[in-house]
């Protein structure tokens, strides 16, 4: 079976605009400035994090594949021009993301595998939707049932 690869490709200011929005949601207070960079960071970040066991709602609805990593952050204050580094987990991100697609009106199918991945200069995240052909059992189906309207 074919699978299909979508990788949306965020800037620094989507980025910046998606994490902080879904940090107000719980009470997150971020660095002043904006994002410039990020990196995944080493096990041991992630294992000491406290968020490592969060996972919001749109982690189940939207099919996101979890990632056991650490995320660093680093955002430029261009009043004092100053560096801070806030570290979050993968999975915050991939839910910041998701929801920021959703605000914005950008189609994601909710039952492709979401994953999320660091380039040297953005933020992706790849959308993985497997494509079934007419000899496979598909797993959707447009209704539920094969009931008939009532009157056809």
């Amino acid at each position: 079976m074919p699978k299909e690869v979508r990788r949306l490709v965020f800037t620094h200011a989507e980025s910046t605009n998606a994490i902080l929005f879904y940090g107000e949601r719980f009470s997150m207070s971020f660095p002043k400035g904006r994002i410039i960079r990020a990196k995944f960071a080493g096990t041991a970040e992630y294992e000491f994090h406290t968020m490592k066991d969060f996972k919001s709602p749109i982690h189940r609805t939207y099919n996101v594949q979890e990632k056991h990593s650490a995320v660093i952050i680093t955002f430029f204050d261009e009043e004092t021009f100053e560096h801070k580094y806030f570290n979050l987990t993968a999975d915050f991100v991939s839910a910041a993301l998701i929801e920021f697609c959703i605000r914005n009106k950008i189609m994601l199918p909710k039952n492709a595998a979401k994953e999320l991945d660091i380039t040297e200069f953005n933020i992706c995240l790849d959308v993985k939707f497997e494509n079934y052909t007419i000899a496979e059992a598909a797993p959707l189906a447009i209704e539920d049932d094969d009931k008939t309207p009532p009157g056809l």
